[in-house]
């Protein structure tokens, strides 16, 4: 006969003993951080930086300096190798509290260094030159034309005079104000080939008016945006006051567009 009583005792032995989970789980990487990335987190809360969730090094020529929603600083490597006037901008550019002047200045200061001389990361794709066009020059002639007619009338003649070009690879965008990266001075106003083409005169004006208005914001020291300052001076002069407008085709057509 049986023993029962070894029997449960022997399986409830087993049951106490530790088990195992099989398959194992991985070990967890351990997260290695670039010595550049490490040296601009602790100086940049050296210097005061507050409020951030974290310092991300990045390669981006584009945007050398972004603050994501959830609070990530970004910022190219380079500027690792910054002076701390340099970083101390970085500090007031992304800081809730500092004002729309003083952040102003510090995005000048932030672009007058060149950090991607000290870490060049990836080489750049070599992109086509934009080829102009034979009708081009009537074209911008006759937005050079409208531009110091509307500077006269809406900005007291007071805007700079940007030269005009039509850019050919801009697909949903309808126009451009565009800044130097290096000096954070508009250069030039892009406006779309296409656009020019499909659409009717009055719809291209007012693209090169609502362009006109990223110029004033700039030139009195704004950001070049679309907030409450932007839409107040638009309705001013004319335009629609927001970031996308719908066009009308020759053939009247309707579409939505972007406007920088």
């Amino acid at each position: 006969m049986r023993d029962w009583a070894r029997f449960w005792g022997e399986i409830a032995a087993r049951r106490a003993l530790p088990r195992s989970v099989w398959p194992a789980p991985a070990a967890p990487r351990p997260m290695h951080r670039a010595p550049d990335e490490e040296l601009l987190e602790q100086r940049l809360h050296a210097l005061g930086l507050r409020g951030v969730t974290g310092v991300r090094a990045s390669d981006n020529r584009a945007v050398m300096v972004s603050l994501s929603k959830q609070r990530v600083l970004s910022i190219h490597r380079g500027y690792a190798h910054a002076p701390d006037r340099v970083l101390r901008a970085v500090v007031r550019f992304v800081s809730r509290t500092t004002p729309r002047p003083l952040r102003r200045a510090a995005q000048h200061e932030i672009l007058s260094f060149r950090a991607e001389a000290y870490a060049a990361g990836p080489p750049r794709r070599q992109r086509a030159p934009d080829q102009a066009q034979p009708t081009d020059l009537v074209h911008t002639e006759r937005l050079v034309a409208y531009f110091r007619e509307a500077n006269a009338a809406h900005f007291g003649g007071l805007l700079p005079e940007l030269p005009i070009r039509l850019s050919g690879r801009m697909r949903s965008r309808l126009g451009q104000l565009c800044v130097g990266r290096e000096t954070g001075r508009p250069f030039e106003i892009t406006v779309s080939r296409r656009h020019v083409e499909r659409h009717g005169w009055q719809d291209v004006a007012d693209t090169l008016l609502h362009e006109m208005v990223h110029l004033w914001q700039h030139e009195n020291g704004h950001a070049a945006d679309h907030g409450r300052l932007f839409r107040a001076k638009a309705r001013d002069v004319g335009v629609a006051p927001a970031a996308r407008r719908t066009v009308r085709r020759r053939t009247d057509l309707r579409r939505a567009a972007h406007l920088d």
